[in-house]
């Protein structure tokens, strides 16, 4: 990795400054997602049934832990040519707005309720092996590629309340490739909301965290809940159904403040910038020189 020094008005020693080899970008942050659309849609047919993704063994594997493992690959061997490794999955500040926590910690307070929904005597043990590596590959790719690369590259160019914004907008707008494997327009519609919604708790995590290994596995195990359940669940099995869905109730309400959460947490990494901007015709207060007894404010130009 290439470096440059730049001297200190104030000191001899040099201040060495770190210069990714591939500078961010918002193209080369919205290039991934682009490409990954672009395919999905090439790969998917007319007799694509998404409902059925993830119900068998052999769903597992076609659907989840080869495709998806394949699109983490390639976008591990980008992120290493472009050298964003760093700045993609670390913030060198954690966010100190610790009320916000409460948006992913009720999510995996959600996932914890959903294990024991799961009929995990249906289906064999090395399906609920390959469904963990399947969703680990989910997490790890989607989570890279927005919560990441995407977010990179939207900072390049927008305000932290607006990368926050069209990352979540992003994300939720990539469901809607669904539709093109089978899944119904108003089911994608409302998976698309729900997306959105869930980025931003996942936009939350990483900053209160400071690293996108918390979305990665709070992901996962969204999605490791979600598919194990539809893979088991028992069509008249009313008390499940109905449990599920006061689960799905507070789901909503948590992804509710997950969104509120997130868009005070970058509102307020905004504050300063908006501050400067509002007071900036106003000299410090060292400027203000008294002669006489009165102050008199230096002419602002």
């Amino acid at each position: 990795m290439s470096q440059w020094y730049k001297r200190d008005v104030t000191s001899a020693a040099p201040v060495r400054r770190r210069r990714w080899p591939v500078p961010p970008s918002l193209l080369v942050g919205l290039a991934p997602l682009v490409a990954f659309a672009a395919v999905s849609a090439w790969r998917a047919r007319p007799s694509d049934d998404y409902p059925t993704l993830g119900q068998t063994v052999d769903s597992v594997v076609r659907s989840l832990v080869v495709p998806e493992g394949i699109a983490f690959a390639v976008l591990a061997v980008v992120v290493t040519g472009l050298g964003w490794w760093r700045i993609a999955t670390v913030d060198p500040a954690r966010s100190p707005v610790r009320w916000a926590a409460i948006a992913p910690l009720g999510v995996l307070v959600v996932c914890l309720l959903r294990l024991p929904l799961v009929d995990w005597s249906a289906l064999p043990v090395r399906y609920f092996l390959l469904l963990t590596v399947g969703v680990l590959f989910v997490g790890a790719f989607e989570e890279l590629m927005t919560r990441g690369v995407l977010l990179v590259g939207l900072r390049r160019r927008l305000p932290e309340f607006g990368a926050w914004a069209v990352s979540c907008v992003l994300f939720g707008a990539l469901h809607l490739l669904n539709a093109l494997a089978g899944a119904g327009i108003g089911p994608t519609l409302l998976q698309v909301g729900f997306a959105a919604a869930f980025g931003s708790t996942l936009y939350v995590a990483r900053r209160l965290t400071g690293t996108l290994l918390a979305p990665v596995l709070l992901h996962a195990f969204w999605d490791f809940g979600s598919i194990g359940f539809s893979a088991t669940a028992e069509p008249g099995d009313l008390t499940r159904l109905t449990i599920v869905g006061v689960v799905g109730l507070f789901s909503f309400g948590v992804l509710a403040f997950g969104v509120a959460a997130g868009g005070v947490l970058a509102w307020r990494d905004d504050r300063p910038r908006r501050l400067r901007r509002r007071w900036r015709t106003v000299p410090p207060m060292a400027a203000i020189a008294v002669q006489g007894g009165e102050p008199r404010l230096p002419t602002v130009v």
